[in-house]
């Protein structure tokens, strides 16, 4: 049976890809031909890239619908693609909402609750917390990406218990190739040579940028760097650096995953001092390209410590300054004989994998639905 599904793609119809772009991607990417499936990818915005993989099986519609920042695109201008077009069999929401007119019977990934957990007011928090009730009632199977998420999930909607599906993220097939690709010139020539830290995150207080630079400060190597990953345009926080560190911290530019290999293999260390995360792709990353990596266990991170990780409470600043110091001297033997354990791990993080149980719910929804028509 072939299956045409409809992937609401909007997170690739942008400048620069994020983590749920990403996650889209893959899913096209990693599609083949004895798959049995096609796809058609939708966007909203003409004006921008649609950064689907160039071998796409299927096809792309990007379309505007007016009054998109009010929600319509997903609430009424997709729907009446799909009912006018026909084709697609089922919808597949990527990036964490639905709309409440649902042609096809449609599955919706949720990654994370933290849309929900922000403040949010007016026409944001009616479309988060009672459009999104409804529609989610409607949805007909919910995938997530980790246990903790589908905890999270629940507990705010527990009518969603019975239709989850945990199904984790993979990471690029570049983490586990041995080419490398040249750094941005830019940054080249900002570290020139010198040895540095890798701070993954961006400008979310929950991120913890501060404590990346508390640790770059206190580590007692003033030739050490620090390399600052996940700031978009005008968000690197420049007011923050002590002056003491002015000089040895820089912001990576949005990089291509074979040059964020490159980053992560260059480093002495990873810095995650994350808060929360529905899954936490650097903990993976890292220890695939073999960098140490340092993080708290919490939310979904408990199921990414591997054997390339130095874990800390989270309020613990000296446990993590101790953890820092004890990989910046971790014997090259040593460091090389972990690199090729947590090498090993990191495969079974494979995008492969989660593309093939993606579909096994695909095609079981749609029997599913199959069976709910009359005869």
């Amino acid at each position: 049976m072939n299956l045409h599904v409809a992937m609401a793609a909007r997170t690739l119809n942008v400048p620069h890809l994020r983590g749920t772009g990403r996650y889209v991607q893959e899913l096209l990417r990693n599609t083949r031909t004895s798959d049995d499936l096609s796809w058609t990818a939708y966007g909203h915005n003409p004006a921008l890239p649609f950064r689907v993989p160039e071998k796409l099986l299927g096809r792309t519609d990007v379309f505007e619908f007016r009054g998109d920042r009010f929600h319509l695109w997903e609430q009424l201008g997709l729907p009446m693609k799909l009912r006018q077009q026909g084709g697609p069999q089922l919808l597949h929401c990527a990036e964490n909402t639905a709309p409440i007119w649902q042609p096809v019977p449609t599955i919706v990934t949720i990654h994370d609750t933290v849309p929900w957990d922000e403040p949010t007011q007016g026409l944001e928090r009616f479309h988060l917390h009672d459009v999104q009730r409804v529609a989610l009632r409607r949805c007909a199977a919910v995938i997530t990406i980790s246990e903790s998420s589908r905890r999270d999930i629940v507990k705010r909607w527990p009518f969603l218990a019975d239709r989850l599906t945990i199904i984790p993220h993979g990471i690029a097939d570049e983490f586990f190739s041995a080419a490398r690709a040249p750094l941005p010139p830019a940054l080249e020539q900002a570290l020139a040579g010198s040895p540095y830290l890798l701070y993954l995150g961006g400008a979310q207080a929950r991120k913890r940028f501060d404590w990346a630079l508390e640790l770059l400060a206190r580590c007692g190597r003033d030739d050490l760097h620090l390399v600052g990953c996940g700031f978009g345009a005008g968000t690197a926080p420049l007011e923050r650096i002590p002056e003491s560190l002015r000089g040895r911290v820089h912001f990576a530019p949005f990089l291509e995953d074979s040059e964020l290999v490159t980053l992560y293999r260059g480093a002495e260390a990873a810095i995650y001092p994350t808060l929360y995360e529905g899954f936490g792709f650097p903990a993976v990353e890292a220890q695939a390209a073999g960098t140490p990596v340092l993080f708290s266990p919490v939310s979904s991170l408990v199921d990414l410590v591997g054997p390339l990780t130095w874990t800390n409470e989270p309020q613990d600043f000296d446990a993590w300054l101790g953890a820092l110091r004890e990989v910046l001297m971790l014997p090259a033997e040593a460091r090389a004989q972990r690199a090729a354990e947590a090498a090993a791990w990191a495969r079974q993080f494979s995008w492969r994998r989660s593309v093939e149980r993606h579909f096994e719910v695909y095609r079981d929804v749609v029997e599913r639905s199959r069976h709910r028509l009359p005869a």
